[in-house]
């Protein structure tokens, strides 16, 4: 899948080292500010962690080359990374115990596990910045320290129906879901309360539990109603074997899913088939940096692809944007080590100079609105002749509605 450390491979539960972390204070002697990243580097969510990481290395870099200053002092930015192997609920829970009461470090990102990190966000209050988890309902009801730098599945799940209908001509859908994964259970949640919204009828409801391998079940389930289109609840791990599954059924339809696919990934786990497989599959979620009409996500994209030589997902733009808000906070809070001042912070800065997501301010041009920033969502559709996906419509959702569309006629021409 992807590559990881030696460090990783031998399965221990590790904090990779950074230089001059002060005493466990969060900042150095020499003006280094270390923070904290919890996320996915091995185990089944590997396909988000291990990006993430990459891109936030870059931020880091780009960050850091002209520095950022707090109470006079310039500064740099350092972040710890650790590894919770795809389960939050135990490694993930002690490594945020490491970072925050052992290192003490004042802000930390993360992806997955919200409500396992609950307790100990009460003992120890520190503001942790979602890069990732957009699952409904949202995270942001479990606790004030959450922030996410991503808009939440009602942000884009209604765009999958909206686009299905005009563009697809589907009147009914079938729905799969991995029961259990709380992703993929909101989103069926949406997608149902959505494509009654549009008219279209949802012609079965079908579940597999997570972990399962065979899937013909939900498979023959959904299949036998007869529908226009599938659609696939769950993260991409999950949903491309179940994808691979019910092409082999002899299902041909459109498949639509809100996994953020993208070709490596297609490629690494379809394996040689891949490209038959993701015919008519049509993804919606947030913008991809690759497609993206901001020029700042594409000389972003540019610059991941020469580095990684892969394919970048959304989530890489949050990630690698996250030390150019933790600095903007810092900077706003006037403090580098003061957990709740950095934390009032976050909900004043505005889109920091540097990033390259694309955000939706807020008003007053906040970069968090209830804390949580927005970017763009978008369709995309893969392209067989070229192995590749194409923007087919961008988009906003405003109280469930899909608002200011813009379909690309004939987008893998």
């Amino acid at each position: 899948m992807r590559s990881r450390t030696a460090a990783m491979l031998a399965g221990t539960v590790l904090l990779l080292p950074v230089a001059g972390c002060g005493g466990g204070s969060g900042a150095a002697d020499d003006g280094t500010v270390t923070v904290g990243a919890i996320l996915s580097m091995s185990g089944i969510y590997s396909t988000l962690g291990a990006p993430q990481q990459k891109a936030l290395r870059m931020g880091v870099e780009n960050l850091n080359k002209q520095g950022f200053v707090v109470d006079g002092r310039k500064r740099t930015l350092e972040i710890e990374y650790a590894d919770d192997k795809s389960d939050a609920a135990t490694t993930g829970v002690t490594q945020l115990r490491e970072l925050t009461q052992a290192k003490k470090l004042p802000v930390v990102a993360y992806g997955l596990g919200s409500d396992t990190y609950v307790p100990q966000l009460k003992r120890n209050p520190v503001p942790m910045l979602n890069l990732i988890d957009s699952v409904h309902p949202s995270i942001l009801r479990l606790s004030p320290q959450f922030w996410r730098v991503r808009g939440d599945s009602p942000t884009y799940v209604p765009g999958c129906l909206h686009y299905a209908k005009r563009e697809l001509g589907t009147k009914s859908i079938s729905i799969i879901t991995a029961k259990g994964e709380a992703y993929g259970e909101g989103l069926t949640q949406l997608v149902t309360q959505s494509a009654r919204a549009e008219g279209i009828d949802v012609a079965a409801s079908t579940q597999f539990p997570v972990g399962a391998t065979d899937y013909s079940n939900a498979i023959r389930g959904a299949v036998a109603a007869e529908p226009d289109a599938v659609y696939l609840s769950s993260v991409t791990a999950v949903i491309l074997p179940v994808l691979k599954q019910l092409r082999q059924s002899g299902y041909t339809g459109p498949v639509i899913h809100s996994a953020g696919i993208n070709p490596n990934q297609a490629k690494d786990i379809l394996g040689g088939q891949f490209n038959s497989i993701m015919k008519d599959n049509h993804d919606c979620a947030g913008t991809l940096p690759t497609t993206s009409e901001n020029p700042a996500a594409k000389a972003f994209a540019d610059a991941y692809q020469a580095r990684y030589n892969e394919y970048p997902q959304d989530l890489t733009m949050w990630a690698h944007d996250f030390p150019f808000i933790v600095a903007a906070a810092m900077t706003k809070a006037g403090t580098v080590d003061d957990p709740a001042k950095i934390q009032k912070a976050l909900g004043e800065i505005t889109v920091p100079q540097g990033t390259v997501s694309g955000w939706i301010p807020g008003p007053g041009d906040a970069l968090f609105t209830e804390r949580m920033a927005r970017t763009a969502s978008e369709v995309t559709t893969w392209c067989d002749a070229r192995q590749t996906l194409a923007s087919a419509m961008t988009f906003d959702v405003r109280d469930g509605a899909v608002v200011d569309p813009k379909i690309k006629k004939d987008p893998c021409s």
